[in-house]
């Protein structure tokens, strides 16, 4: 749980893209989450979703996570998207971000998803930078409800045709 603890040291209490790993204190619940969401048909997220972790060759450490959801629902149509994606904070900056989102959208290409929506919020320079050199086009700005605050959301869109 090296790569959760990454997070919490640095004062983050979310980790995207994680499947909520953020939430568990012990491995194999989260494991036996990510399962579940994996399977066409789940109670927890209502899509298919697969997790991929990002883990640096040369001294094996997890560097990152990014979940692709097969489809979309109206709560990821408002916030989510097709993908979430996080990068452990001390190995940001070094375009680890960039190359997961791009594996990504070759396996959602592989999928037949004809486009993929992300969204971020507006003061994430970091994930609005990787979405767009990624070939995200901005489609719309909004304010949305999250967890009882108001936020301004970026909606992107990224054509795999």
């Amino acid at each position: 749980m090296f790569f959760r603890k990454s997070f919490i040291e640095a004062g983050e209490s979310t980790i995207n893209g994680s499947r909520g790993l953020h939430h568990f204190e012990h491995y194999d619940e989260w494991v036996q989450k990510v399962k579940e969401c994996a399977m066409p048909e789940n109670d927890i997220l209502g899509v298919q979703t697969t997790l991929y972790m990002a883990m640096r060759r040369t001294d094996e450490k997890i560097i990152g996570c990014i979940e692709l959801r097969h489809t979309l629902n109206e709560d990821l149509k408002v916030l989510g998207g097709h993908v979430g994606f996080s990068v452990v904070p001390e190995e940001r900056k070094k375009g680890y971000a960039t190359e997961m989102l791009s594996q990504v959208i070759e396996k959602a290409r592989g999928l037949g998803i004809p486009a993929i929506l992300l969204t971020c919020d507006t003061e994430n320079a970091a994930s609005k930078k990787t979405i767009i050199k990624c070939g995200g086009v901005l489609e719309k700005v909004r304010s949305i409800q999250c967890h009882g605050e108001e936020k301004r959301c970026e909606y992107y869109w990224i054509s795999l045709c």
